[in-house]
């Protein structure tokens, strides 16, 4: 029974791989300075980038049922059941979005909305491994166990270089932005098992790096890994990680992407992400 992945752009996977898995991709509608886009279909990040400057009016939202509801019917015509993979229920709609959709189709298909516990990068790296099982002849059973393993063993780190902007999507109390602001500490987070948490401070940016590049390597040390870098419009940035990545560990796979504008106004300019896994996990 052919099983197809659908998900969202929020995870920001390489076109390539998601022609090659024929992955259904939720786009996530967002406004920008009053017009209407959604994430990666009529606009690219590179020029959302370039008009947002972090000032102008920015507002996101899940994706509605129906737009789940399409993605799901185009997947069934190629495919017998369907996977769905959020973000964390805790921090977006989109789970419950995913799940009326699903509730909605007809009694006799077969739709499973899984909670990755992660986002971005994290997310990114279920997805594929999710699809590369679906495109090798997995089970549906097969592909939520490979996932529900997965979700306890990818690790995704962040770095804020720009704190101040966090207080805009109302999810991090306002004092702790504006302090972090004043006293020039770049913020680590990470994201697991639903939750953003903050996990350090850094007095700079290459400091901040170290922290990741350490918290890395005490999850994986020398063993063979599948890493994503993403950067919130901050290139030279995140080539400079990807330098440290690849010369310091084990890489059977290292990505750098952009993030989902969605997630860069979240963050603000300049973010880092770092995700990963231990290659012997799937």
């Amino acid at each position: 029974m052919k099983v197809a992945i659908v998900t969202s752009s929020n995870s920001c996977l390489p076109p390539d791989q998601v022609r090659q898995h024929n992955i259904k991709v939720v786009p996530v509608p967002f406004v920008l300075d009053g017009h209407n886009h959604l994430d990666g279909v009529d606009i690219s990040t590179a020029e959302v980038y370039k008009q947002l400057a972090y000032e102008r009016p920015f507002r996101t939202s899940a994706p509605s049922p129906g737009d789940y509801l399409k993605a799901y019917e185009e997947a069934l015509n190629e495919a017998e059941s369907i996977l769905c993979l959020t973000v964390p229920s805790k921090i977006s709609m989109m789970y419950d979005s995913a799940r009326s959709a699903a509730e909605r189709m007809p009694k006799d298909t077969i739709v499973h909305v899984v909670d990755t516990g992660t986002a971005a990068g994290g997310q990114a790296l279920i997805d594929l491994a999710a699809a590369g099982a679906a495109s090798s002849g997995a089970t549906l059973e097969e592909i939520k166990g490979l996932v529900a393993e997965m979700t306890h063993r990818v690790h995704l780190y962040g770095l804020i270089v720009a704190p101040k902007y966090l207080a805009r999507t109302g999810r991090v109390p306002s004092p702790l932005p504006s302090a972090a602001s004043a006293l020039s500490l770049k913020p680590v987070f990470t994201i697991g098992q639903g939750r953003v948490k903050l996990v350090g401070v850094a007095r700079s940016e290459k400091a901040g790096i170290n922290r990741m590049l350490s918290m890395m390597r005490a999850q994986v040390g020398q063993k063979a890994l599948r890493a994503v870098i993403q950067h919130a419009n901050a290139p030279e940035q995140a080539e400079n990680l990807r330098r440290h990545v690849e010369t310091g560990f084990n890489c059977a796979e290292l990505r750098v992407t952009e993030f989902s504008p969605i997630i860069g106004f979240a963050t603000g300019p300049g973010c880092l992400a770092l995700a990963f896994h231990a290659e012997d996990y799937v």
